[in-house]
């Protein structure tokens, strides 16, 4: 039994070793080292007794900061926040716990989770394929652990792309499930109905295994799915240039789709720019900026020193936002979502860029459309996968899957398959 306590401990201190090396990344916003140790211990007494390895035995988790653990800093990133702890775990983390998971600490993130910058209020979350870029946001710091090798599991949230745009940016695989399928309970919110929990992992084949461990599903049968791509019918986005995206991205873009059809895929072609999804991004954002606003506007009446000029300025236009604006922003959403699930009536998934962009410098600006792809997921509430594109670039390429309601499976499974033909 030594010998295994010791094998976890030394997982733990090695992960911690290699953080230290990577400080200039700014991912870490907290590390709790003594409650890993224990953690690992428990796990390998739990072995040594003879009991089956639980699902998430011994595997180092990062959780982002909007997710309350009991005891760690509960602060979301705002620095009006600061110096509050959680009282008790979030749903999804007492799942993590039951499932033997050792939560090594908390990441990085864009304060409120209120954009895509990867930008925290202490500094930019760098990117560990060029450190002079961002790691996406506003899971960013997620995203770079996985990326960085620190951890193979960690959890974001995603309100209108942030789990999957640091997936696409870092490289890494993550997954936004259906809408209200995992809990938000102990998850400081952006908005209610576009707000998810998701994994992020360091291999696309990891992340059914994480998924079912934060809904609460039981395991399903993968050899169904052994070759889960032949014979689909599969709608990839055919006007992906018309929303923006690069060279760069139309090139490894194409190339995968190459992949999909060796898979046995049957593709047909799918206009999405006629459904203007940026003009759809921009109204989940404004009802996100008047949800958020909702929240802050007694405290930043009483500390605006304590908000930056950008989210300031965010939760200002919010409260500006009247009922009429309001609904026809919900209008908005309503109608893209409809006409969505038409062009998806026969088809079993949609694939498409997971952003127009590869990850941005910090010197340079941010682009404002790098959520227009991930907000038609978001809007239609259904699951998607981000999984890399084969890239001989040090800036990764992420493939979005868009499978329809309660296909979460589905869509880790399609991501995973697409993975494993790369290798």
């Amino acid at each position: 039994m030594r010998q295994i306590v010791s094998d976890r401990s030394a997982a733990v201190s090695a992960a911690l070793e290699h953080i230290e090396r990577d400080r200039q990344l700014n991912a870490w916003s907290h590390l709790d080292r003594e409650g890993a140790l224990a953690a690992a211990k428990e796990s390998m007494a739990w072995l040594a007794a003879g009991h089956a390895p639980r699902a998430l035995e011994g595997e180092l988790i990062a959780i982002k900061a909007n997710i309350a653990v009991r005891g760690w800093p509960y602060d979301g990133g705002l620095p009006v926040r600061r110096g509050i702890f959680a009282d008790e775990d979030a749903a999804v983390i007492t799942r993590l716990r039951a499932a033997g998971a050792i939560l090594l600490g908390q990441t990085c993130m864009d304060a409120g989770a209120l954009g895509a910058e990867g930008r925290s209020t202490d500094g930019p979350i760098r990117n560990p394929r060029r450190p002079t870029h961002s790691a996406g946001g506003s899971s960013g710091g997620s995203a770079a652990v996985v990326a960085a090798g620190h951890v193979d599991f960690a959890l974001g949230t995603d309100t209108i792309g942030s789990v999957r745009i640091p997936a696409a940016y870092c490289g890494v695989s993550s997954l936004k499930p259906s809408a209200s399928r995992i809990s938000l309970a102990g998850v400081l919110p952006v908005h209610e109905r576009f707000d998810h929990v998701g994994p992020i992992t360091a291999r696309a084949q990891q992340l059914e295994t994480l998924w079912r461990v934060l809904a609460d599903d039981s395991p399903g049968n993968p050899a169904s799915l052994s070759e889960p791509w032949r014979g689909l019918r599969i709608g990839f986005v055919s006007d992906a240039a018309a929303l923006g995206a690069t060279s760069a991205v139309l090139h490894h873009y194409k190339c995968g789709l190459q992949q999909l059809r060796a898979l046995g895929a049957q593709l047909e072609p799918v206009t999405i720019a006629p459904l203007d999804p940026g003009k759809v991004r921009r109204a989940i954002f404004a009802l996100c900026e008047h949800a958020i606003w909702l929240q802050h506007r007694q405290s930043l009446q009483r500390e605006p020193q304590k908000y930056s000029p950008a989210l300031t300025a965010m939760l200002r236009y919010g409260g500006s936002l009247d009922d009429s604006k309001l609904a026809t922003f919900a209008t908005r959403i309503k109608d893209f979502t409809q006409q969505l699930q038409a062009r998806m009536q026969t088809l079993q998934a949609l694939v498409m860029p997971t952003s127009p962009g590869q990850a941005c410098d910090f010197e340079g600006p941010t682009p404002l459309d790098n959520a227009d792809l991930t907000a038609i997921a978001t809007a239609a509430g259904l699951p998607a996968a981000s999984v890399p594109l084969p890239s001989g670039d040090d800036l990764p390429v992420g493939l979005q899957i868009v499978t329809p309601s309660g296909e979460d499976s589905l869509a880790c499974r399609l991501a995973t398959a697409f993975e494993n033909s790369a290798r």
